[in-house]
């Protein structure tokens, strides 16, 4: 009888495997509900009601006991079929379980997993025309004591101890007991004691949910662990402690409250394994691996970093382009390009840059090439380590044309210039095509390195390479696609922009450009050096590119969808266009890698706008037969008025060298004493500017009144006046 039972589930997980292989018109998605997204009711479930568990999810296939787990079917692969119907079901569930699915005739439902064991559920469509079966397991919390701190099994890996002797160290590791000592956001405002309040439990312990008795932080607290009567730690642990501003001051260093929790609530005192990989009880015991995950997708970090308000960066993230990459199959199915369009693809690569290595067919054998997103995990590791923000950090120092990075240069977002690069040697590539046009002539659409250190492009022997603009940013990308969103767009606290895009909604994010423009509300307000499109008129930097953009492709051969070429199908016309305008054949093809390359940038010179100007005007020189300098220098020396004026709190100063000079810009006050020195150096021909921030040289600010600013060079001298308001 044992062996006919055992034939048959054989038979039944045979089939199930054979269904889920051949029919992916339907899929079946654990969804992850953040603080955030589970108060507004997103995306078809209700907000909780007062009094009940919120249940927030991680996405994971393992979860607590008692937790509710929401389900949504994807039938993306569809087509063109129309799904007139959802069904529901449970393969199976463990003994006594009366788990039910909230409605089992919707696309999105939810169930709570009453019993520990393992729930397989299935979504079928039209009437089981299509459908998908998915394992979900229950468990309990289970901690991290003196005893279990090698996770048991786990102590003898080397890379487990590496994470683990890192995460130790880290915040996640030490938030709640920082918090309960004292030792968080303390500053002689809060008299150097601790701000702390009930609301940071949550995120800083193990599976909080006060409601659900598996294990988790919160139950215990409001049970009372042990204690007879229930003491409610989360009740009464504030009594005595003052309060300001809704926090609770607790005295530096001082452990009587860590004192107070029982050794099973200390045990899941901390953001621990479990938080990220799921309630490991049954994983401890049976050593089974289908009872832990382990993912890398951003609702597993959301859980707390995507709260209203105070934490945000989930509700950033998601608006992003990492956070949903949209790949052809080509791209996920090719183990070449996963590291950069798969999540779990750069996670392996940067393991094997850490161990020293080149990635391997056995990491890419770990790599779902169906993961889409570049997650928080992708960039931070979760389990710590001594970089800024945990950053999985990966120096890059040579570019794939040989251009040497200098040393240093990026600084953390050295992290993004792995991917952000040119993927073909760009000289080496417009070489080849002035012989012979291969399938496509274009650089790759990440090039954004190589543009921000001027590389890559086709400079005619110029010497144009090195031109650079923001070179000298102290973390490159992150200065400024990662700057703090303002308080007051509705958030009670800083947070770094993890969206990344430079506008939204039509407005031009400037955070972290003003330190050095000045007062600037949208990005054509710095304005440009000279009159690069030569169109009469002085504009933003970013418009005189647009120009450039616009004046080159209206000399240049078109294909169907009135772009310039880049296909082998439309060469021909590269050869008609050249023979019709009288164009040499290699100048035209340099100028329509020229194009492309600048284009894809995507930044409309914002990246380098002098080496961006130079390659398009060298390329239009060449296509329309005028002499043009690719970079045009000052004939005269010359300063010009700061902008903004009046300004607060800061400005931009600019001024002209026709040669080299040694330099000097002063600002001084009204009785003549020098309040700032903002340059005293040697400084090549050409446009120059620099920014006061409206401090004086101990970095006071500056009092509201009139300044001079005074430019001394070899045989000139002038000054202006501007005025600092408040």
């Amino acid at each position: 009888m044992k062996r006919l039972l055992s034939v048959c589930i054989l038979l039944l997980l045979v089939c199930l495997a054979f269904n889920d292989a051949y029919s992916q018109a339907v899929d079946l998605k654990v969804v992850a509900v953040s603080p955030g997204l589970r108060s507004s009711g997103y995306p078809n479930f209700s907000a909780p009601a007062a009094g009940t568990p919120n249940y927030v999810s991680t996405g994971l296939r393992t979860v607590g006991k008692g937790m509710k787990v929401y389900l949504k079917a994807d039938t993306a692969g569809s087509g063109a079929t129309k799904v007139t119907s959802y069904a529901w079901t449970f393969v199976s569930k463990p003994s006594g379980s009366t788990a039910a699915f909230s409605d089992a005739a919707k696309d999105s439902v939810t169930f709570i997993p009453d019993v520990t064991g393992t729930y397989i559920v299935q979504i079928a469509v039209n009437g089981s025309a299509k459908t998908h079966v998915d394992t979900i397991t229950a468990s309990t919390y289970k901690g991290i004591t003196t005893l279990t701190e090698s996770c048991i099994c786990h102590g003898g890996s080397p890379t487990f101890q590496d994470s683990y002797t890192n995460w130790k160290k880290s915040k996640h590791a030490t938030v709640f007991a920082r918090g309960m000592t004292g030792a968080l956001e303390n500053s002689e405002e809060t008299h150097y004691k601790g701000v702390y309040t009930k609301s940071c439990f949550r995120c800083h312990t193990t599976g909080w949910e006060s409601l659900t008795n598996n294990g988790n932080f919160g139950y215990l607290a409001n049970q009372g662990a042990t204690a007879v009567p229930p003491t409610s730690f989360d009740s009464t642990w504030w009594k005595g402690l003052p309060l300001e501003g809704g926090d609770y001051l607790i005295p530096y260093q001082d452990s009587t409250l860590w004192k107070k929790l029982t050794p099973q609530m200390q045990a899941v005192g901390s953001i621990g394994c479990e938080s990220c990989h799921g309630p490991a009880a049954d994983h401890a015991t049976t050593a089974d691996k289908k009872k832990i995950s382990v993912s890398a997708d951003g609702g597993t970090c959301n859980q707390c970093h995507e709260a209203p308000k105070k934490h945000s960066i989930g509700y950033f993230w998601r608006e992003s382009a990492h956070s949903n990459m949209k790949l052809s199959s080509h791209e996920s199915n090719r183990a070449q390009c996963w590291p950069c369009h798969n999540g779990m693809g750069f996670i392996q690569l940067t393991t094997a840059w850490k161990e020293n290595r080149k990635m391997t067919s056995a990491d890419s054998a770990k790599v779902d090439p169906n993961f889409k997103s570049i997650s928080c995990a992708v960039c931070h590791d979760p389990h710590g380590n001594s970089n800024t923000a945990s950053i999985r950090y990966m120096k890059i120092d040579t570019l794939i044309n040989g251009f040497k990075i200098p040393t240093g240069a990026g600084g953390t977002s050295q992290l993004c210039m792995n991917c952000h690069r040119g993927r073909v040697n760009g000289p080496a590539t417009v070489r080849t095509q002035m012989g012979r046009f291969n399938d496509r002539f274009y650089p790759h659409y990440s090039s954004q390195t190589d543009m921000l250190f001027g590389t890559q492009g086709w400079d005619f022997g110029l010497g144009l390479e090195r031109l650079s603009t923001h070179t000298g940013l102290k973390n490159g990308c992150v200065t400024c696609h990662m700057s703090e969103r303002a308080v007051t767009e509705g958030y009670t606290s800083l947070q770094h922009d993890h969206n990344t895009a430079m506008s939204e909604n039509g407005v031009d994010k400037v955070e972290g450009c003003v330190e050095c423009h000045g007062g600037i509300s949208k990005f054509s307000d710095i304005k440009a050096s000279f009159d690069y499109d030569m169109d009469g008129t002085l504009e933003g930097a970013i418009v005189e590119v647009e120009g450039l953009l616009h004046m080159l492709k209206a000399k240049l051969p078109l294909d169907a969808a009135g772009e310039p070429v880049t296909m082998r199908a439309d060469s021909m016309k590269v050869r008609t266009y050249a023979t019709t305008n009288n164009l040499n054949y290699k100048s035209l093809i340099a100028s329509l890698w020229n194009y492309n390359y600048v284009s894809h940038d995507m930044s409309v010179g914002v990246h380098n706008t002098k080496y961006a100007v130079a390659l398009l005007r060298a390329s239009l020189g060449l296509v329309t037969g005028v002499d043009i300098d690719p970079l045009p220098v000052p004939k005269t020396f010359e300063l010009s008025q700061n902008y903004p004026n009046p300004f607060n709190p800061a400005t931009e100063i600019r001024f002209a060298l026709p040669k080299s000079s040694d330099v000097k810009l002063v600002i001084y006050d009204v009785m003549g004493r020098i309040v700032s020195t903002l340059v005293d150096q040697n400084l090549s021909m050409g446009s120059h500017r620099v920014t006061w921030n409206g401090r004086d040289q101990s970095g006071k600010v500056a009092a509201s009144g009139v300044y001079f600013y005074h430019l001394q060079t070899d045989g000139f001298s002038a000054t202006k006046k501007m005025v600092l308001m408040k």
